[in-house]
């Protein structure tokens, strides 16, 4: 979410993000990789590296991020433990339709429309730059249309 309020083309520092956000540097780098190889983000590597956007947020469905993210299939995996009722179990079906239904509904929305309005002001105030952090100081909010578009 940080990322869209980033000024475009700007390379964002991750530990500056790991720090505002109290996460290890570690943790994020695996989640900016997942996000590279869905094609959200680019990174670069050195002094000047780090990670931006690599499509408007506009165009960035949130279902598909958070699947991207989390994976699909995971609201129950019976692979994991082997169920003895594998493959004929009407429950797991019944997880998977409302994990289905789950992406369905958040891809109404994109990334854009969920770091509109106050999101983006709290966003705002936790990223003020610093001198010598390596934060990106945050771009004017996306306008967005508060109505998700289909």
């Amino acid at each position: 979410m940080h990322l869209t309020l980033a000024e475009r083309g700007v390379w964002v520092a991750t530990p500056a993000v790991a720090q505002r956000f109290d996460i290890s540097v570690h943790h994020l780098q695996k989640i900016a990789q997942t996000l590279v190889r869905a094609g959200v983000v680019e990174a670069r590597q050195g002094r000047s590296g780090g990670v931006r956007l690599a499509r408007d947020a506009r165009e960035i469905r949130l279902g598909r991020l958070v699947a991207d993210l989390e994976g699909v299939g995971t609201v129950v995996d019976c692979r994991r433990d082997p169920c003895p009722l594998l493959g004929r179990c009407r429950l797991k079906w019944a997880f998977d339709a409302a994990e289905q239904a789950f992406f369905l509904e958040l891809d109404r929305l994109t990334l854009a429309d969920v770091v509109a309005g106050p999101t983006a002001a709290a966003l705002r105030s936790l990223f003020r730059a610093e001198p010598g952090d390596g934060g990106a100081t945050p771009a004017a909010p996306i306008p967005t249309d508060p109505t998700p578009s289909n």
